[in-house]
């Protein structure tokens, strides 16, 4: 089950080793439609601040999420461990909740100016609620300890789970995009370290979702998630910098 998780959510390094380069994303938008065709990895800049949401995010929300589709783009040459088996998952509806809170913001720092006048206010995901409440979804309340956020280092989180098994995701690259005052976009690569007592296995995960706004209350979302092999993974070679497991959802949020 845990297997599952690592290859399902995402709920991930990459050495340039060959003259296939991440794609640089004119415009995330250009990124979903060219899915599923998607033959390298995207490049995003590497995280300086959080993820700022539009202000219509704010508050508690009940989330359902579909898989409606997963690929093995490599099959039959290479596929990912688990990923038949994620085929129970296809259309079954995954229900969890999700906080976007407000925070602080100072957008320069200017000595004539007090900070408490130069703050700003802004709507970002409250991470470790969300992750917790997300892994139990997907893996029982049981199983799933807790998440703790690094305090020197915000992009990096340890999911604990039962058995001394634990997931450590630290996001190394980073994008958003307001399409308009109802559509939304978000992207992020994570760095995944998942450590058992006797193994250890590291991948690469590019999750881009793009948001529309129906109402105050029920936001939709369309979510493509692309799984890429570690270099120190023996099958790299295989893969290279082409994505091994696709996956699509679809999101409803509603309060």
């Amino acid at each position: 089950m845990l297997k599952k998780f690592i290859y399902l959510l995402i709920v991930i390094i990459s050495i340039l080793v060959t003259n296939i380069n991440p794609i640089f994303a004119l415009s995330l938008e250009d990124r979903i439609n060219q899915y599923p065709s998607w033959q390298q990895k995207i490049l995003l800049p590497k995280p300086e601040k959080d993820l700022i949401f539009p202000d219509w995010f704010e508050g508690k929300w009940e989330v359902t999420s579909i898989l409606k589709e997963q690929i093995a783009p490599l099959t039959p040459k290479f596929q990912t461990p688990g990923f038949e088996q994620n085929n129970e998952y296809i259309d079954k509806k995954i229900q969890f909740s999700v906080k976007f809170i407000e925070s602080s913001f100072y957008p320069q720092q200017d000595n004539f100016v007090p900070q408490k006048i130069n703050k700003q206010t802004i709507i970002i995901a409250d991470r470790k609620f969300n992750s917790l409440s997300i892994a139990q979804a997907y893996l029982g309340i049981d199983n799933v300890e807790k998440v703790v956020i690094n305090p020197n280092n915000t992009t990096e989180q340890i999911t604990k789970f039962r058995g001394e098994n634990e997931l450590i995701s630290t996001v190394i690259g980073r994008q958003q995009e307001n399409i308009s005052e109802k559509d939304f976009i978000t992207s992020e690569v994570t760095r995944q370290f998942f450590r058992r007592p006797n193994s250890v296995y590291l991948n690469l995960v590019e999750t881009t979702t793009k948001y529309h706004l129906i109402n105050s209350n029920l936001i939709k979302a369309k979510q493509f998630t692309a799984i890429y092999l570690s270099p120190q993974d023996p099958d790299y070679f295989v893969a290279f910098d082409q994505p091994v497991a696709l996956y699509y959802y679809t999101l409803e949020l509603k309060k």
